[in-house]
């Protein structure tokens, strides 16, 4: 059971007391909907409302758009909410990750171009003051995957290298930018990707390390970021065979799981090996990883049975509220566990005084704070941190430097599809460069 004294949380008596008078207060459907993070897919005041008031959910995350369209989202959220919500951002590389127009830094791939710990701290201060200007307070960055596999396309530019004493140095440089900001810290992608190249969007991912060969990589990392304080950490749809059958040797190959729906990886090893007292939130669950594991109504309370605390995006909500609540109802949600999923949720909450904010009518930030969003002082910034980590590599042909002086046309081509593909459904975008010469 989590223990919210402890570190992430810290609580003084008076959290503590909220956070039990609250949950004491909460109906059954208001305690389930707490463990879902809904994607918001429509702005429409009602929409948003509903979400809020008829589904209790404890969290949300957006497509990008203008800053004043978020803000207004989250305004209207936040009012309705009965328990505040937290907001999720995805600054990995800085503001742009949390809020349409905001500041391109740094990936973590350039970040270790840099070899420089102040690069990752500014991607992270920046991505926070940009996405809480608009009112996000959680951030699901940074990646903590090592790259051993050269041809993984999930995190081969996202993750800083290959190194887990660098991949350290630099998660703890980004945790302090984050906490520049009343914003939950989080990584991800638990056990850990980039060791082969499948993409759990399309299948479930597999870490073949052995036991050994995990401690004294991805465990080394998670077990030295959780010691520092890291609040959240996101589970992938990846599966950790060598571990599975240590910690359930009698488990068949047919039924090996990814870590989201196994209670030996989230459980026995994260909350247990490693000592994590903080919240685990699932990937999306819309990828393939996890979606083609079982069937949605087992899935759905298994994330949270196997010992995830919040449950990444509905799919139909009114479909997927019944999983979870039948899960519950039947058991495979027993009420210790959703006990202490409740705990840790609103002791994130709690945390990071939420409550106080909420009584004090301060959860969104003033208006003009959006001002810092994509201002000179950052864009300064990140051409700063982009000095640090360009590399040319060769130019046996002299072309550059690219001037227009020696270059009177250049042809700007733009790869990509037709939108962006959120919460299973297809997001058209009308902001995608259009392929023209200059």
């Amino acid at each position: 059971m989590v223990n919210l004294r402890e570190k992430p949380y810290y609580l003084s008596d008076e959290d503590m007391k909220w956070v039990e008078d609250t949950i004491a207060s909460m109906t059954d459907e208001e305690k389930i909907g707490q463990l879902f993070v809904n994607m918001v897919t429509s702005r429409k005041p009602e929409d948003l409302k509903n979400a809020v008031k008829n589904y209790h959910v404890g969290a949300i995350r957006y497509h990008n758009a203008p800053p004043e369209e978020l803000y207004e989202q989250n305004r209207i959220l936040q009012e309705n909410a009965k328990i505040p919500l937290l907001i999720a951002s995805n600054c990995e590389a800085g503001g742009n990750g949390g809020v349409g127009g905001g500041t391109a830094v740094a990936c973590g791939a350039a970040t270790a171009a840099a070899d420089d710990e102040e690069t990752a701290c500014e991607v992270a201060r920046i991505g926070a003051l940009e996405s809480a200007a608009i009112g996000c307070n959680w951030n699901f960055a940074p990646i903590v995957d090592l790259l051993y596999n050269w041809r993984n396309t999930i995190v081969q530019c996202r993750a800083f290298n290959n190194s887990p004493e660098d991949t350290i140095r630099y998660a703890k440089a980004f945790f302090k930018g984050t906490r520049t900001q009343n914003m939950a810290t989080c990584m991800k992608h638990f056990p850990g990707d980039g060791t082969e190249e499948n993409d759990q969007h399309l299948l479930m991912g597999i870490n073949d390390m052995t036991c050994e060969e995990w401690d004294n990589t991805f465990g080394r990392v998670y077990k030295e970021l959780i010691d520092e304080g890291v609040m959240t950490i996101m589970a992938g749809h990846i599966a950790l065979p060598a571990y599975t059958r240590k910690l359930r040797p009698d488990t068949a190959d047919e039924d090996i799981l990814p870590a989201t729906l196994s209670p030996e990886l989230i459980t026995d090893l994260l909350k247990g090996r490693l000592g994590f007292n903080g919240l685990v939130v699932t990937d999306a669950s819309h990828m393939i990883g996890m979606f083609a594991a079982m069937p949605r109504r087992d899935q759905v309370p298994q994330a949270i049975a196997a010992g995830c605390d919040m449950f990444l995006f509905f799919n139909d909500m009114d479909e997927d509220f019944g999983y979870m609540m039948e899960g519950y109802r039947n058991g495979v949600i027993t009420e210790e566990r959703l006990s202490d999923a409740l705990h840790r949720i609103l002791g994130i909450k709690a945390a990071l005084k939420l409550h106080k904010l909420q009584a004090e009518g301060r959860l969104m930030p003033p208006r003009e704070q959006m001002s810092v969003i994509g201002c000179s002082e950052f864009h300064k910034s990140a051409a700063e941190q982009a000095d640090k980590f360009i590399t040319l590599v060769k130019d046996t042909k002299h072309y550059l430097p690219m001037t227009p002086e020696k270059y009177k046309r250049v042809k700007l081509v733009f790869i990509g599809g037709e939108g962006t593909v959120i919460a299973g459904k297809l997001q058209a975008d009308d902001s995608a460069p259009i392929r023209r010469w200059s």
